[in-house]
């Protein structure tokens, strides 16, 4: 278990070089495109709004609470900036998805030398996007009542101090799950067993999540970092979990 961290660190520097190997540059186009829109809307959202929505949050705060002001403004600046952080990467991932789960195939092809069956005809395509969108509400409506859940625990006294890192654990859990997803998806294994498959790597979860996390607050590295984790990903599941669960493989 301690080399898990390693492991998913590894993942993204081997990814690297591939993201400018023939084949793949392609792919790198769209979620760009649609990564500069909209993450130019969350920065006028959260511009615009970002103060207005803190203070009126803190607004409903009792006034015998007023000594713990400094507190429930951590609390409520952590909780809107995780609501626009997640409003956003749920729509780039809507837009991109189908585009990601290509170039997940194309990376595994290339480092297995598995040839997956589908020809790119427009029949197939249809077909990636329509599951891929599928596979987006999946992780929607896994995210949203775990999500609501901490939310309500932020609001509970004592409970509320450790809500911070609780959101943060599990935001690097969910995007661990979003960008591991889509090898998982494309040898056919079901949303619910690819989870119980990353439960068995805690740390590597979090190590990848976390290192995605990061990146998305550096300035134009966070354009680029949505192709980057899915090539990291998918080397991660050539490695780690194909050899364990590539058998298992169920629709």
């Amino acid at each position: 278990m301690i080399t898990q961290p390693f492991k998913a660190a590894g993942a993204f520097l081997k990814a690297l070089p591939l993201i400018v190997s023939p084949g793949l540059r392609i792919f790198i186009l769209a979620p760009l495109v649609a990564n500069l829109i909209l993450m130019a809307l969350l920065y006028m959202v959260a511009l615009h709004y970002f103060d207005d929505l803190i203070n009126m949050a803190m607004g409903y705060l009792p006034h015998w609470l007023a000594f713990m002001h400094w507190l429930f403004y951590i609390i409520f600046a952590a909780i809107i900036a995780v609501l626009l952080f997640y409003s956003f990467s749920i729509g780039v991932n809507i837009l991109a998805s189908p585009f990601m789960a290509i170039l997940a195939e194309k990376v595994e092809e290339k480092q297995t030398g598995k040839v997956f069956d589908e020809k790119m005809t427009t029949k197939v395509v249809i077909a990636i996007i329509a599951r891929s969108v599928q596979r987006e509400c999946q992780k929607l409506f896994y995210f949203l009542p775990r999500f609501i859940l901490l939310i309500v625990l932020s609001f509970i006294p004592l409970v509320n101090v450790v809500a911070p890192v609780l959101l943060l654990l599990f935001s690097a859990w969910m995007l661990s799950l979003q960008y591991m997803d889509y090898a998982f998806d494309n040898n056919k294994v079901a949303f619910y067993d690819m989870r119980m498959a990353l439960r068995t790597k805690p740390l590597l979860c979090w190590t990848f999540g976390g290192i995605v996390m990061v990146c998305l607050t550096i300035p134009f590295v966070n354009l680029v970092i949505m192709p980057i984790a899915v090539l990291a990903a998918t080397l991660l599941w050539v490695s780690v979990f194909q050899p364990v669960h590539g058998h298992d493989a169920s629709l």
